[in-house]
């Protein structure tokens, strides 16, 4: 039962490697290949004279010969896998949404997008070339407060919650804290506030400036300060 479960696992393994994100070429190809001199022992007719004649005699002796054979091996920039499929190798391991689609080259997974609409980047140590994969939402979200997170998927914008139906479109309200806590952007939950009074007016006055209306936690994250945004509103 053992070794089924093994051979089972070792199919689902190379299932997945040829199916995911379309890289089975990838990995099928980045074959060559080279000549070796190999060993092997041939049968050789030799003749001898009996013991104590002068008759002859036909005898066999095994002797070592050597033949050029053409074997078939991964490329340089490729190692071996299973089955003797060749892989492509990236020394310096892929960002997120990528995989090693060359040497020392990554390629954005399927449904994703290469920042600057440059899908493939070189990752060889020393260049100041980046590949950032971010995923594509066909259509775009279109509901409010809604942002591409993953291919063809739409979540909630930090600081709202999905209180949509089961079978209803997305709806995206702001998250609601305590009235003696506020929302962090960066750790994603509402917690105790924790500012002297200067820092307090000082953040008022910012949200004023800007007016009411515009309060939104999505403007608060461009801003790039890391600060905690206030949770409590009031909905019309």
């Amino acid at each position: 039962m053992s070794w089924v479960w093994g051979r089972h696992f070792i199919f689902l393994y190379v299932f997945q490697q040829l199916w995911e994100f379309n890289t089975a070429l990838t990995i099928t190809t980045g074959h060559c290949f080279k000549n070796i001199t190999v060993k092997y022992q041939a049968p050789i007719t030799k003749t001898r004279h009996k013991l104590d004649t002068t008759n002859l005699e036909y005898y066999i002796e095994m002797e070592d010969r050597f033949r050029v054979e053409m074997v078939r091996v991964c490329c340089p920039g490729y190692r071996k896998i299973l089955f003797g499929l060749c892989e492509p190798v990236c020394s310096v391991k892929c960002p997120e949404n990528s995989y090693c689609s060359e040497p020392e080259k990554c390629q954005c997974k399927r449904g994703y997008e290469g920042s600057h609409n440059h899908h493939v980047r070189s990752i060889i140590p020393n260049t100041t070339e980046y590949l950032e994969c971010r995923p594509i939402c066909t259509g775009g979200c279109t509901a409010p407060h809604t942002h591409c997170v993953g291919h063809n998927e739409c979540n909630c914008r930090p600081g709202y919650k999905d209180v949509s139906s089961w079978f209803g479109p997305m709806r995206c309200e702001r998250i609601q804290c305590p009235g003696d806590q506020i929302y962090d952007l960066q750790q994603r939950k509402c917690i105790n506030v924790d500012i002297d009074l200067e820092q307090l007016m000082q953040r008022v006055a910012r949200k004023l400036a800007k007016g009411l209306n515009d309060l939104d936690y999505d403007d608060d994250d461009e801003e790039g300060e890391g600060e905690a945004v206030g949770g409590q509103s009031k909905r019309g």
